[in-house]
C-alpha cells in the first residue's frame, strides 16, 4: 500500500491494490474524516492519464475526494502503490501514459494533436506544462522546447522519469506571470489547459507574457465547461465569446508594436485561440 505524504490537519489518502470497501466504479473506498484508502484491480499500464476521467466520474463526483489536493494526492497513491522504487513508479506511468496519448485512449491526445498541428517555427515554450506530455511529444518531433511550470515537483519527475531514448524538453521552473526569460526566445508559446486554473489578472499577465515570449505564434486552448471545476483547481470558465473578447484584447494591446497581429478563435474539444504576430 501507498500513503501519500499528508499535509498537517488533512486527510490521510492512500492506494492498495484490491481492498475491501465500497464499490465506486473503478475502485473501492474506505473513508472516513481522517484517512481515504483507495482499492482497485487496475493492470499497470492502465495506470496513466487515461485513468484521469475514470478518477473524476467514481472519487470527485461522488465525492469520496473533496479537494484538488485530495485528488492529487489520490493520483500519486495510485501511481505509486505498484512494486518497485518511487522513480520506477513513475517512469511507468510516463511510458504508458505516453502510450495512452499515442493511442488516443485518453481525452487530451486530440488536444494534443491539435496544439502540435498549431506549432510553427522549430522551437517552443510550454507554459504550465504539468508533467511535461506535450512538451515531450513536441520535443520527439524534433522541436526545441522548454517545459516551464511554477511546481518543482512535477518538474523533478519529468527530470528524472521521463523516457530517454529520444529528446528532452529543457524544465524550467518560474513563475509564468514574469519570467527572465528574454523576449522572443521561443517561435510558438503555449498556454494549454492553464488559462481556467487563474482569475483574469492573472490570466491576462501570464497572456502578456506568452506575446512578449513568442517571436511568431501564442496557442491558448481551454475545456469549455458549465462552471468550473474546482476539484480540478479551475476556477472560471469559457466559451466562445470569451475567447474572442480575449482576442479583441490582444490586438488592441498589440496595435502599437505589433499591428500585424492576427487571431483565431475556433472550438475543437474545448476552446481555442491562436496568436499569430
Amino acid at each position: 500500500m501507498q500513503t501519500t505524504a499528508t499535509p498537517p490537519g488533512l486527510r490521510e489518502i492512500s492506494a492498495v491494490r484490491g481492498g475491501p470497501g465500497r464499490r465506486f466504479g473503478a475502485f473501492t473506498v474506505l473513508a472516513d474524516d481522517r484517512r481515504v484508502r483507495i482499492g482497485h484491480d487496475l493492470d499497470d499500464d492502465e495506470v496513466s492519464e487515461a485513468l484521469i476521467p475514470t478518477m473524476s466520474r467514481d472519487l470527485l463526483a461522488t465525492g469520496v475526494l473533496h479537494t484538488v489536493d485530495e485528488f492529487h494526492r489520490a493520483v500519486t497513491a495510485l501511481v505509486t502503490c505498484r512494486d518497485g522504487s518511487w522513480d520506477e513508479c513513475w517512469s511507468a506511468y510516463y511510458q504508458s501514459s505516453i502510450s495512452a496519448l499515442s493511442r488516443g485512449d485518453c481525452p487530451f491526445s486530440p488536444v494534443h494533436d491539435r496544439a502540435v498541428a498549431e506549432m510553427s517555427g522549430d522551437s517552443a515554450v510550454e507554459i504550465g506544462c504539468c508533467f511535461g506530455f506535450l512538451s515531450l511529444r513536441l520535443a520527439r518531433e524534433g522541436v526545441r522546447t522548454v517545459a516551464v511550470d511554477l511546481d518543482p515537483s512535477v518538474l523533478g519527475l519529468l527530470r528524472s522519469c521521463a523516457p530517454a531514448d529520444g529528446p528532452l524538453p529543457s524544465p524550467v521552473c518560474l513563475d509564468a506571470r514574469t519570467t527572465p526569460l528574454a523576449a522572443g526566445t521561443a517561435d510558438t508559446v503555449y498556454l494549454v489547459h492553464v488559462l481556467e486554473h487563474l482569475g483574469d489578472r492573472e490570466g491576462w499577465d501570464m497572456v502578456r507574457e506568452a506575446l512578449r515570449l513568442a517571436r511568431r505564434r501564442v496557442v491558448i486552448a481551454v475545456p469549455f465547461e458549465p462552471v468550473a471545476v474546482r476539484q480540478y483547481g479551475h476556477v472560471r470558465t469559457f466559451d466562445i465569446p470569451t475567447l474572442a473578447a480575449l482576442a479583441d484584447r490582444i490586438v488592441s494591446l498589440c496595435r502599437s508594436w505589433s499591428p500585424g497581429v492576427r487571431t483565431r478563435v475556433d472550438e475543437h474539444h474545448g476552446g481555442w485561440l491562436v496568436v499569430d504576430k
